[in-house]
Protein backbone atom coordinates (compact mmCIF):
# COMPACT_ATOMS: atom_id res chain seq x y z
CA UNK A 1 0.00 0.00 0.00
CA UNK A 2 1.18 3.52 -0.73
CA UNK A 3 2.51 5.42 2.26
CA UNK A 4 0.02 7.89 3.71
CA UNK A 5 2.30 10.86 4.49
CA UNK A 6 1.97 12.92 1.36
CA UNK A 7 1.44 9.63 -0.45
CA UNK A 8 -0.85 10.70 -3.27
CA UNK A 9 1.13 13.84 -4.03
CA UNK A 10 4.32 11.82 -4.31
CA UNK A 11 2.62 9.10 -6.34
CA UNK A 12 1.22 11.38 -9.06
CA UNK A 13 4.62 13.07 -9.36
CA UNK A 14 6.36 9.72 -9.72
CA UNK A 15 3.82 8.62 -12.34
CA UNK A 16 4.65 11.70 -14.41
CA UNK A 17 1.47 13.77 -14.13
CA UNK A 18 1.79 17.40 -15.20
CA UNK A 19 1.91 20.22 -12.68
CA UNK A 20 -1.76 20.96 -13.38
CA UNK A 21 -2.59 17.29 -12.89
CA UNK A 22 -0.76 17.14 -9.58
CA UNK A 23 -2.63 20.21 -8.40
CA UNK A 24 -5.94 18.55 -9.36
CA UNK A 25 -5.13 15.57 -7.14
CA UNK A 26 -4.17 17.86 -4.28
CA UNK A 27 -7.59 19.45 -4.51
CA UNK A 28 -9.24 16.04 -4.95
CA UNK A 29 -8.17 15.01 -1.47
CA UNK A 30 -10.13 17.88 0.05
CA UNK A 31 -13.89 17.47 0.42
CA UNK A 32 -16.62 19.71 1.73
CA UNK A 33 -15.55 18.95 5.28
CA UNK A 34 -11.87 19.76 4.72
CA UNK A 35 -8.86 17.52 4.25
CA UNK A 36 -9.42 13.85 3.63
CA UNK A 37 -7.34 11.47 5.74
CA UNK A 38 -4.09 10.19 4.32
CA UNK A 39 -5.34 6.59 4.38
CA UNK A 40 -8.27 7.49 2.19
CA UNK A 41 -6.18 9.59 -0.15
CA UNK A 42 -3.77 6.66 -0.54
CA UNK A 43 -6.53 4.26 -1.55
CA UNK A 44 -7.89 2.72 1.63
CA UNK A 45 -11.62 2.05 1.41
CA UNK A 46 -11.83 1.79 -2.37
CA UNK A 47 -14.07 -1.10 -3.44
CA UNK A 48 -14.08 -2.10 -7.09
CA UNK A 49 -16.75 -4.32 -8.66
CA UNK A 50 -15.87 -8.01 -8.64
CA UNK A 51 -17.87 -10.69 -10.44
CA UNK A 52 -20.46 -8.09 -11.46
CA UNK A 53 -17.89 -5.91 -13.25
CA UNK A 54 -18.49 -7.28 -16.75
CA UNK A 55 -22.25 -6.81 -16.38
CA UNK A 56 -21.79 -3.24 -15.19
CA UNK A 57 -19.53 -2.53 -18.15
CA UNK A 58 -22.16 -3.83 -20.54
CA UNK A 59 -24.76 -1.65 -18.76
CA UNK A 60 -22.45 1.32 -19.41
CA UNK A 61 -22.21 0.62 -23.12
CA UNK A 62 -18.67 -0.78 -23.08
CA UNK A 63 -18.00 -2.97 -26.12
CA UNK A 64 -16.86 -6.57 -25.87
CA UNK A 65 -13.22 -5.86 -26.78
CA UNK A 66 -12.96 -2.94 -24.36
CA UNK A 67 -14.60 -5.02 -21.62
CA UNK A 68 -11.96 -7.69 -22.04
CA UNK A 69 -9.11 -5.17 -21.96
CA UNK A 70 -10.58 -3.30 -19.00
CA UNK A 71 -10.92 -6.50 -16.97
CA UNK A 72 -7.29 -7.33 -17.73
CA UNK A 73 -6.28 -3.85 -16.51
CA UNK A 74 -8.09 -3.96 -13.15
CA UNK A 75 -6.20 -1.91 -10.52
CA UNK A 76 -4.67 -3.93 -7.73
CA UNK A 77 -3.49 -2.44 -4.45
CA UNK A 78 -0.64 -4.93 -4.18
CA UNK A 79 0.57 -5.13 -7.78
CA UNK A 80 0.30 -1.44 -8.74
CA UNK A 81 -0.36 0.57 -5.56
CA UNK A 82 0.29 3.86 -7.33
CA UNK A 83 -2.55 3.41 -9.80
CA UNK A 84 -4.74 2.04 -7.01
CA UNK A 85 -4.25 5.34 -5.15
CA UNK A 86 -5.07 7.33 -8.30
CA UNK A 87 -8.22 5.26 -8.91
CA UNK A 88 -9.30 5.81 -5.31
CA UNK A 89 -8.82 9.56 -5.59
CA UNK A 90 -10.87 9.73 -8.79
CA UNK A 91 -13.68 7.58 -7.34
CA UNK A 92 -13.62 9.60 -4.13
CA UNK A 93 -14.12 12.85 -6.01
CA UNK A 94 -17.30 11.41 -7.56
CA UNK A 95 -18.50 9.94 -4.28
CA UNK A 96 -18.21 13.22 -2.38
CA UNK A 97 -20.17 15.09 -5.05
CA UNK A 98 -22.82 12.39 -5.61
CA UNK A 99 -26.27 13.86 -6.47
CA UNK A 100 -25.02 17.46 -6.27
CA UNK A 101 -25.37 20.02 -9.03
CA UNK A 102 -22.25 21.71 -10.37
CA UNK A 103 -21.54 24.68 -8.10
CA UNK A 104 -21.38 28.22 -9.45
CA UNK A 105 -17.58 27.98 -9.22
CA UNK A 106 -17.63 25.32 -11.93
CA UNK A 107 -16.04 21.91 -12.41
CA UNK A 108 -12.50 21.03 -13.42
CA UNK A 109 -12.00 18.04 -15.70
CA UNK A 110 -10.07 15.01 -14.57
CA UNK A 111 -6.44 15.32 -15.68
CA UNK A 112 -5.14 13.16 -18.50
CA UNK A 113 -2.67 10.48 -17.47
CA UNK A 114 0.90 10.59 -18.81
CA UNK A 115 1.27 9.21 -22.36
CA UNK A 116 3.61 6.44 -21.20
CA UNK A 117 1.12 5.10 -18.61
CA UNK A 118 0.47 1.37 -18.31
CA UNK A 119 -2.81 -0.23 -19.33
CA UNK A 120 -3.89 -0.05 -15.69
CA UNK A 121 -3.25 3.68 -15.74
CA UNK A 122 -5.20 4.14 -18.97
CA UNK A 123 -8.21 2.38 -17.41
CA UNK A 124 -7.94 3.86 -13.89
CA UNK A 125 -10.61 6.48 -14.59
CA UNK A 126 -12.93 3.89 -16.10
CA UNK A 127 -12.68 1.70 -12.99
CA UNK A 128 -13.29 4.71 -10.76
CA UNK A 129 -16.49 5.49 -12.67
CA UNK A 130 -17.63 1.87 -12.69
CA UNK A 131 -17.33 1.71 -8.91
CA UNK A 132 -19.89 4.53 -8.66
CA UNK A 133 -22.57 2.97 -10.88
CA UNK A 134 -24.64 1.18 -8.18
CA UNK A 135 -25.04 4.34 -6.12
CA UNK A 136 -25.82 6.44 -9.19
CA UNK A 137 -28.60 4.03 -10.17
CA UNK A 138 -30.07 4.41 -6.68
CA UNK A 139 -29.93 8.21 -6.91
CA UNK A 140 -31.67 8.21 -10.30
CA UNK A 141 -34.35 5.80 -9.14
CA UNK A 142 -35.07 7.87 -6.04
CA UNK A 143 -35.53 10.96 -8.22
CA UNK A 144 -37.77 9.17 -10.70
CA UNK A 145 -35.34 9.42 -13.61
CA UNK A 146 -36.49 6.97 -16.34
CA UNK A 147 -34.30 3.92 -16.70
CA UNK A 148 -33.80 4.69 -20.40
CA UNK A 149 -32.23 8.03 -19.46
CA UNK A 150 -29.99 6.32 -16.90
CA UNK A 151 -28.81 3.81 -19.51
CA UNK A 152 -28.17 6.54 -22.10
CA UNK A 153 -26.32 8.61 -19.48
CA UNK A 154 -23.90 5.92 -18.32
CA UNK A 155 -23.25 4.87 -21.92
CA UNK A 156 -20.76 7.74 -21.87
CA UNK A 157 -18.23 5.24 -20.53
CA UNK A 158 -18.41 3.07 -23.63
CA UNK A 159 -18.50 6.17 -25.82
CA UNK A 160 -15.36 7.71 -24.39
CA UNK A 161 -13.54 4.39 -24.76
CA UNK A 162 -14.43 4.32 -28.46
CA UNK A 163 -13.30 7.93 -28.88
CA UNK A 164 -10.07 7.21 -26.98
CA UNK A 165 -9.26 4.27 -29.25
CA UNK A 166 -10.12 6.32 -32.35
CA UNK A 167 -7.91 9.25 -31.37
CA UNK A 168 -4.94 7.49 -29.77
CA UNK A 169 -5.10 3.95 -31.12
CA UNK A 170 -4.96 2.66 -27.52
CA UNK A 171 -7.59 1.19 -25.23
CA UNK A 172 -8.71 3.06 -22.11
CA UNK A 173 -9.94 6.52 -21.20
CA UNK A 174 -6.94 8.11 -19.51
CA UNK A 175 -5.39 10.18 -22.30
CA UNK A 176 -8.55 12.31 -22.57
CA UNK A 177 -9.18 14.97 -19.89
CA UNK A 178 -12.56 13.66 -18.71
CA UNK A 179 -15.25 16.29 -18.16
CA UNK A 180 -18.66 14.81 -18.89
CA UNK A 181 -18.25 11.21 -17.58
CA UNK A 182 -17.41 12.19 -13.97
CA UNK A 183 -20.42 14.52 -13.94
CA UNK A 184 -22.69 11.82 -15.33
CA UNK A 185 -21.63 9.23 -12.79
CA UNK A 186 -22.25 11.60 -9.89
CA UNK A 187 -25.79 12.45 -11.03
CA UNK A 188 -25.16 15.97 -12.32
CA UNK A 189 -25.20 15.28 -16.07
CA UNK A 190 -27.84 13.42 -18.09
CA UNK A 191 -28.16 12.32 -21.71
CA UNK A 192 -31.69 13.04 -22.88
CA UNK A 193 -32.28 12.51 -26.57
CA UNK A 194 -29.76 14.30 -28.79
CA UNK A 195 -28.21 16.39 -26.02
CA UNK A 196 -26.67 16.04 -22.60
CA UNK A 197 -27.63 18.45 -19.82
CA UNK A 198 -25.70 19.35 -16.67
CA UNK A 199 -27.45 20.63 -13.57
CA UNK A 200 -25.60 23.79 -12.54
CA UNK A 201 -26.01 26.55 -10.01
CA UNK A 202 -26.13 30.11 -11.27
CA UNK A 203 -24.11 32.43 -9.07
CA UNK A 204 -23.93 36.20 -9.28
CA UNK A 205 -21.49 37.58 -6.76
CA UNK A 206 -23.00 36.68 -3.43
CA UNK A 207 -24.18 33.11 -3.72
CA UNK A 208 -26.53 30.90 -5.70
CA UNK A 209 -29.02 32.98 -7.67
CA UNK A 210 -30.77 30.26 -9.65
CA UNK A 211 -30.28 27.14 -11.73
CA UNK A 212 -29.43 26.50 -15.35
CA UNK A 213 -28.88 23.46 -17.53
CA UNK A 214 -25.58 23.39 -19.35
CA UNK A 215 -26.25 21.92 -22.77
CA UNK A 216 -23.81 19.63 -24.60
CA UNK A 217 -23.72 17.86 -27.95
CA UNK A 218 -22.38 14.29 -27.63
CA UNK A 219 -20.61 13.00 -30.77
CA UNK A 220 -23.41 10.60 -31.63
CA UNK A 221 -24.29 11.71 -35.15
CA UNK A 222 -25.65 14.71 -37.06
CA UNK A 223 -26.93 17.71 -35.12
CA UNK A 224 -30.45 17.36 -36.46
CA UNK A 225 -32.55 20.45 -35.71
CA UNK A 226 -35.76 18.58 -34.85
CA UNK A 227 -33.94 16.09 -32.64
CA UNK A 228 -32.24 18.99 -30.86
CA UNK A 229 -35.52 20.79 -30.17
CA UNK A 230 -37.18 17.59 -28.96
CA UNK A 231 -34.25 16.94 -26.63
CA UNK A 232 -34.58 20.38 -25.03
CA UNK A 233 -38.33 19.97 -24.61
CA UNK A 234 -37.94 16.52 -23.03
CA UNK A 235 -35.24 17.79 -20.68
CA UNK A 236 -37.48 20.66 -19.59
CA UNK A 237 -40.21 18.22 -18.61
CA UNK A 238 -37.85 15.77 -16.90
CA UNK A 239 -36.11 18.32 -14.69
CA UNK A 240 -39.37 20.00 -13.73
CA UNK A 241 -40.60 16.61 -12.53
CA UNK A 242 -37.43 15.13 -11.01
CA UNK A 243 -35.72 18.28 -9.63
CA UNK A 244 -38.54 20.70 -8.78
CA UNK A 245 -36.34 22.45 -6.21
CA UNK A 246 -34.01 23.52 -9.03
CA UNK A 247 -36.24 25.53 -11.37
CA UNK A 248 -34.43 25.98 -14.67
CA UNK A 249 -33.94 29.59 -15.71
CA UNK A 250 -32.31 28.86 -19.09
CA UNK A 251 -30.09 26.56 -21.09
CA UNK A 252 -26.44 27.53 -21.52
CA UNK A 253 -24.06 26.17 -24.15
CA UNK A 254 -20.31 26.83 -24.29
CA UNK A 255 -18.86 25.37 -27.45
CA UNK A 256 -16.91 25.83 -30.65
CA UNK A 257 -20.24 25.08 -32.36
CA UNK A 258 -21.38 28.61 -31.49
CA UNK A 259 -18.43 30.34 -33.16
CA UNK A 260 -19.95 32.88 -35.60
CA UNK A 261 -16.95 32.39 -37.90
CA UNK A 262 -18.47 29.09 -38.99
CA UNK A 263 -21.10 31.03 -40.94
CA UNK A 264 -18.37 32.10 -43.38
CA UNK A 265 -17.75 28.50 -44.38
CA UNK A 266 -20.98 26.54 -43.86
CA UNK A 267 -24.29 26.89 -45.69
CA UNK A 268 -27.08 28.82 -43.99
CA UNK A 269 -29.27 25.70 -43.79
CA UNK A 270 -26.59 23.48 -42.27
CA UNK A 271 -27.42 21.88 -38.94
CA UNK A 272 -24.66 23.78 -37.15
CA UNK A 273 -25.79 27.19 -38.37
CA UNK A 274 -29.44 26.39 -37.58
CA UNK A 275 -28.32 25.36 -34.09
CA UNK A 276 -26.43 28.65 -33.64
CA UNK A 277 -29.46 30.76 -34.54
CA UNK A 278 -31.39 29.51 -31.51
CA UNK A 279 -28.95 31.08 -29.03
CA UNK A 280 -28.23 34.59 -27.82
CA UNK A 281 -24.45 34.89 -27.70
CA UNK A 282 -22.70 36.46 -24.75
CA UNK A 283 -19.88 38.90 -25.55
CA UNK A 284 -16.58 37.31 -26.46
CA UNK A 285 -14.03 37.31 -23.67
CA UNK A 286 -10.36 37.13 -24.65
CA UNK A 287 -8.78 33.80 -23.79
CA UNK A 288 -5.40 33.50 -22.13
CA UNK A 289 -4.50 30.98 -24.81
CA UNK A 290 -5.90 32.03 -28.22
CA UNK A 291 -5.32 28.48 -29.50
CA UNK A 292 -7.69 26.89 -26.97
CA UNK A 293 -10.65 27.04 -29.35
CA UNK A 294 -8.56 25.53 -32.15
CA UNK A 295 -7.60 22.54 -30.02
CA UNK A 296 -11.13 22.03 -28.70
CA UNK A 297 -12.61 22.05 -32.20
CA UNK A 298 -9.95 19.64 -33.45
CA UNK A 299 -10.50 17.30 -30.49
CA UNK A 300 -14.29 17.45 -30.08
CA UNK A 301 -15.43 18.42 -33.58
CA UNK A 302 -12.96 16.52 -35.73
CA UNK A 303 -12.04 13.75 -33.22
CA UNK A 304 -8.31 14.09 -33.76
CA UNK A 305 -5.49 14.11 -31.22
CA UNK A 306 -4.09 17.53 -30.40
CA UNK A 307 -1.20 18.97 -28.39
CA UNK A 308 -2.03 19.98 -24.82
CA UNK A 309 -0.72 23.51 -25.21
CA UNK A 310 0.35 26.02 -27.81
CA UNK A 311 -0.74 26.80 -31.36
CA UNK A 312 -1.35 24.07 -33.89
CA UNK A 313 1.54 23.53 -36.27
CA UNK A 314 1.57 22.95 -40.04
CA UNK A 315 2.15 19.28 -39.27
CA UNK A 316 -0.98 19.24 -37.08
CA UNK A 317 -3.05 20.78 -39.86
CA UNK A 318 -1.62 18.37 -42.42
CA UNK A 319 -3.13 15.51 -40.40
CA UNK A 320 -6.66 16.88 -40.84
CA UNK A 321 -8.54 15.08 -43.63
CA UNK A 322 -10.32 17.29 -46.14
CA UNK A 323 -13.44 15.16 -46.52
CA UNK A 324 -16.15 17.52 -45.22
CA UNK A 325 -16.92 21.23 -45.28
CA UNK A 326 -16.06 21.35 -41.56
CA UNK A 327 -12.64 19.77 -42.16
CA UNK A 328 -11.90 22.25 -44.93
CA UNK A 329 -13.19 25.21 -42.91
CA UNK A 330 -11.06 24.27 -39.91
CA UNK A 331 -7.82 24.23 -41.88
CA UNK A 332 -8.59 27.21 -44.12
CA UNK A 333 -9.48 29.45 -41.17
CA UNK A 334 -6.29 28.65 -39.30
CA UNK A 335 -4.05 28.95 -42.35
CA UNK A 336 -5.51 32.43 -42.86
CA UNK A 337 -4.00 33.42 -39.52
CA UNK A 338 -7.26 33.27 -37.55
CA UNK A 339 -8.39 31.25 -34.55
CA UNK A 340 -11.56 29.37 -33.70
CA UNK A 341 -13.51 30.61 -30.70
CA UNK A 342 -15.29 28.95 -27.82
CA UNK A 343 -18.46 30.97 -27.44
CA UNK A 344 -21.23 30.92 -24.83
CA UNK A 345 -24.89 31.18 -25.77
CA UNK A 346 -28.12 31.29 -23.80
CA UNK A 347 -31.32 29.56 -24.88
CA UNK A 348 -34.52 30.47 -23.07
CA UNK A 349 -36.47 27.60 -21.57
CA UNK A 350 -39.39 26.56 -23.81
CA UNK A 351 -42.68 27.94 -22.50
Amino acid sequence: MVGVDGGLDKVVEQLGFSGEGREWFRQATVGDEGAVSGDRAAGAGLELPGDEAAGLMEFCGVGVVDRREMLAARPDAGAEPEWWAVTAALAGSVERAMAKAVPSTGFEAWPAVPMESSAVGLFAGAWALLACVPRLVEVHARRGVPEAVTVATVSALGGVMSTHRQIFGRAGVGLIPLWSPPLRFRGADFEIGRHAFTRAQLGIGDGVSGHVLMMHIPPTGPLDAQASEESVAEATRLFERCYPEEPVAAFVCHSWLLDPNLAEYLSADSNIIRFQRRFDLLPLLPMKDPSEGDREMMRLGLHLSVPDHGPLTDDDLARVPQETSLHRAFVSHLRSGNHWQLRTGILRKPS
